[in-house]
């Protein structure tokens, strides 16, 4: 069957608007998990790093590095704040949020560093991890 010009014409832009009209897909990773791992990084002004958090059964694995970009208080350059995750955890009784460990080196602590631990081993640490609601870089105050 032959088409003639107009005819081909207007089946594309039918076709475009089709196409802009579907949903589209973020191409971000979730934060959102319930099972499995979850990666992310991330880089501000005070500090980039990266962190991987994996659940499975009720446990945890974290692992990644922090690096303070600001080290030093405010007479040398620095902000005379520790960096690190902070991280969300559903858990079967609720939601609560731990830290990762920080890197610190104003108070003689290295500028990076890199960690790897279960914070489920913690008697503090959140129990029968159901899933993880966010990571995300801050701050901290010492």
């Amino acid at each position: 069957m032959r088409r003639t010009p107009r005819a081909t014409a207007v089946a594309g832009a039918l076709g475009a608007a089709a196409l802009l009209a579907a949903p589209t897909v973020s191409a971000a990773p979730a934060e959102v998990t319930s099972a499995g791992c979850v990666t992310k990084s991330d880089a501000q002004d005070f500090a980039r790093g990266e962190i991987t958090v994996c659940v499975e059964d009720g446990r945890v694995r974290v692992t990644g590095n922090v690096e303070d970009l600001k080290p030093g208080g405010p007479f040398t350059g620095g902000d005379s704040y520790c960096v690190g995750w902070t991280i969300g955890w559903e858990t079967a009784s609720g939601s609560t949020s731990s830290g990762t460990p920080v890197a610190c080196p104003h108070f003689g602590g290295e500028a990076y560093i890199e960690f790897d631990y279960d914070p489920t081993e913690d008697e503090h640490g959140p129990k029968d991890v159901t899933g993880v609601t966010y990571m995300r870089l801050h701050t901290e105050s010492w």
